[in-house]
């Protein structure tokens, strides 16, 4: 969900009515999501509309207090901002069982956020957190390796991780 706010006056204090548009980057034409709104609010539930980069635009108008040929309209379009609803996908590339450990290599992939967090879990316990081979969570694919000691190889890998949207993807990574 994302919620717009705005504010809006009429220097004679006539009674506003807003409409809510949008529109993809790269496209000309404006849609319509909601039109008649009173109050200068509107939460916007964005998993109706692909993954991508948005503009929204709202459209304020006297209509309500005025004739229809005397009626104002006013106008203010947001900056851009991203609508990601799809989960990162979690990739285990290789497992390696060596010497009483095993080494976990995967990678988590996100097409339009950044990586924010990874965790994971033995035999569905504490979640702990795996940083990324640079160390730092700052880009849509980072690369992971975890190493296991002893028996913890053995019990049942599970790999979660979220992008900066808050999606979150969940995976098994178990060791063969």
């Amino acid at each position: 969900l994302q919620t717009f706010v705005w504010r809006a006056e009429d220097a004679n204090d006539d009674e506003l009515r807003y409409e809510i548009q949008y529109r993809r980057e790269g496209e000309t034409v404006w849609k319509s999501l909601k039109s008649e709104l009173a109050d200068a609010i509107f939460v916007w539930d964005t998993t109706s509309v692909p993954n991508g980069t948005y503009v929204m635009k709202v459209v304020a108008s006297d209509q309500p207090s005025n004739t229809p040929g005397a009626a104002l309209e006013g106008e203010l379009e947001s900056s851009a901002f991203d609508i990601d609803n799809a989960p990162p996908v979690v990739i285990v590339n290789s497992t390696r069982p060596a010497g009483g450990r095993s080494t976990i290599q995967f990678e988590v992939r996100d097409e339009w956020s950044t990586i924010s967090k990874v965790e994971y879990s033995l035999d569905a316990q504490r979640w702990q957190v795996v940083y990324p081979r640079d160390g730092i969570f700052d880009s849509r694919i980072e690369q992971f390796e975890l190493t296991l000691e002893g028996e913890a190889a053995a019990r049942g890998l599970i790999i979660r991780a979220f992008d900066a949207k808050n999606n979150s993807a969940t995976s098994r990574g178990d060791v063969t």
